[in-house]
């Protein structure tokens, strides 16, 4: 017979990364909007630093798309260890959480940086 010990703290957690997975999603969905927004701004831009954005903005769109495939596949990471009690933690999960809680970070940084030399850009002209 085997005894099962229930860990309700390190299900809570658990539960909270996932979520917290979740929020991420909601922020590149957030960032996709925000990228059409501003390729539209960038498209009729004429001034010599709009090619540039626009080029930094395809690169940051590049980013966020293998970055959602990032977080998605460290969600379905997580629900078998949600739902199966019993499934081993590994430390790279941790590794994994931290890693991606940078990128997001950098990605909302990097198209906050664009929109921000767009305004200077507009100043400028």
């Amino acid at each position: 017979m085997k005894t099962v010990i229930k860990d309700e703290e390190l299900e809570v957690e658990l539960q909270e990364l996932y979520l917290t997975g979740k929020q991420w999603l909601s922020d590149l969905e957030f960032l996709e909007s925000e990228e059409r927004f501003l390729k539209e701004q960038l498209t009729g831009t004429t001034a010599s630093g709009g090619a540039n954005l626009l080029s930094r903005l395809n690169d940051a769109t590049l980013i966020r798309t293998e970055l959602a495939g990032n977080i998605e596949e460290f969600m379905n990471k997580l629900e078998p260890l949600i739902v199966n009690t019993d499934s081993v933690l590994h430390l790279a999960l941790v590794e994994d959480f931290v890693g991606l809680e940078a990128a997001v970070h950098n990605a909302l940084a990097v198209l906050k940086g664009i929109k921000y030399a767009l305004i200077e850009n507009r100043r400028a002209a």
